[in-house]
């Protein structure tokens, strides 16, 4: 055993390998000494608590980077492995700081998103408020506020996750999206009416106008760089017919800054000119029917949803 163990020292590179493994175990051995017997005497009001531990962090990352490289360079090859490992560990610990600087250039020169334009990635939407070399800071939109408001906070997101995440972007090409208001009205209505009431309260609405013209140019712009499908931008209505009720979905297009407020208004529009058009909204309601039996004390229940 003795011979094999003494075989195995005199191979240069197993010696070394030995060596390089007793520092790290030695480096994790005082590091975690540190932190649960020299921190702890430290008041948690010190202002130099922080300092502390990251100067101790710090200087134990030196020593210990120093040590292997002592270990390893003995000579100018050496000093190439040495490099070469050196420069493997620099890549994983700093993956995170390279993937964001990469993600910055892909970024600044492919403008995937701009300042001002309005995205979506990794569940986080806002608008875009800045682009740094490692962050992009957002506006941050939705979260517990209905529609498309904003929260009032800052959110930073890596650039790295632009090759992590999808990316959606609201308006980068075309500025409008669309959106859908999905209305139930019941079978005695007339639905037909109900149709062209919800068509004419999107069509007629002045953002409406205003939004026409410039989606007709937007469309043939993007037309030219990408392969998007040419559908009509008039607003429509879908029906869909359930066991309760006729469901009417009016699907329409809407600038990406202005969907809820434009939902807003074309629904107080429709409940308006459903109200004097006598169609009535369809809600679900429980209707309880007992069928009471003579010289018994059991009724039967009969649960039905209109």
């Amino acid at each position: 055993m003795e011979d094999i163990l003494t075989n195995i020292w005199t191979i240069d590179f197993y010696r070394k390998t030995i060596l390089t493994v007793v520092i790290l175990l030695l480096y994790f051995i005082l590091r975690s000494s540190i932190n649960r017997l020299l921190l702890p005497r430290i008041s948690d009001d010190s202002p130099y608590l922080v300092t502390i531990r990251k100067l101790t962090g710090y200087l134990l990352n030196i020593l210990t980077v120093l040590l292997i490289f002592a270990v390893w360079v003995q000579k100018l090859g050496d000093l190439t492995v040495a490099l070469g490992l050196l420069a493997a560990g620099l890549a994983f610990a700093l993956q995170e700081i390279i993937g964001s600087i990469a993600g910055w250039t892909t970024i600044i020169s492919g403008q995937p998103f701009v300042i001002g334009d309005r995205i979506e990635t990794g569940g986080i939407r806002g608008d875009v408020v800045d682009v740094s070399l490692l962050r992009t800071k957002l506006m941050e939109i939705g979260n517990w506020m209905g529609g498309d408001h904003n929260t009032g906070r800052i959110v930073t997101v890596s650039n790295a996750n632009i090759f992590k995440e999808p990316l959606f972007n609201y308006s980068r090409h075309i500025n409008y999206v669309w959106d859908e208001i999905s209305v139930p009205v019941t079978y005695e209505s007339d639905w037909k009416k109900a149709i062209g009431i919800m068509t004419t309260a999107a069509s007629e609405n002045p953002a409406y106008q205003d939004l026409l013209p410039k989606a007709h140019e937007q469309r043939r712009r993007t037309r030219r760089e990408f392969a998007i499908k040419i559908t009509s931008l008039e607003p429509r209505v879908y029906v869909r017919l359930t066991d309760n009720w006729i469901e009417l979905g009016l699907i329409y297009p809407v600038d990406t800054e202005a969907r809820r407020s434009f939902r807003s208004n074309v629904s107080q529009r429709i409940l308006e000119d459903f109200s004097s058009a006598g169609i009535t909204i369809a809600s679900q309601t429980v209707a309880i029917v007992q069928f009471p039996h003579s010289g018994a004390a059991n009724t039967n229940t009969n649960i039905t949803a209109q």
